[in-house]
């Protein structure tokens, strides 16, 4: 049985294996994490007269169908956090440039994190993008 300290030495082909290996799973993993929603983006929304407005940017050139999913939490405190009445649900049709999507909602001032989902408008629903917002009402 060989000592520790009298091991062969590590082969260079084996270091560029497990190199190689490494990267592929880096670039795997971060086409994973950008992949889907790449041409959909939220601003953050802006809450005007009742009505909770969020432009959707869509960058691809066919039209999209969506579900636009709101859940809406009022922030009593850093730990503590009130869904607003139920989920709210809406039907847009995305097109390339700027969509703007309305909610309309009763929301007393404070502050609030804004969940929005987009989902495919079809029977078996895949998510398309999600984003978290939060803002501030005076």
């Amino acid at each position: 049985m060989k000592d520790f300290l009298e091991r062969d030495p590590i082969n260079p082909r084996t270091i560029l294996i497990g190199g190689l290996t490494i990267l592929l799973a880096g670039l795997i993993i971060i086409l994973l994490l950008f992949s889907g929603g790449g041409g959909i983006d939220a601003d953050t929304p802006v809450y005007d007269d009742g009505v909770l407005k969020t432009t959707i940017s869509y960058t691809k050139d066919t039209p999209q169908e969506v579900w636009v999913q709101y859940n809406i939490f009022r922030q009593n405190s850093i730990f503590s956090s009130t869904q607003i009445e139920d989920t709210f649900t809406f039907t847009e049709t995305l097109r390339k440039g700027n969509t703007l999507s309305e909610c309309p909602v009763e929301l007393e001032p404070g502050e609030y994190k804004i969940f929005i989902y987009i989902s495919t408008y079809e029977e078996n629903a895949k998510r398309l993008a999600g984003f978290i917002r939060t803002i501030q009402i005076a």
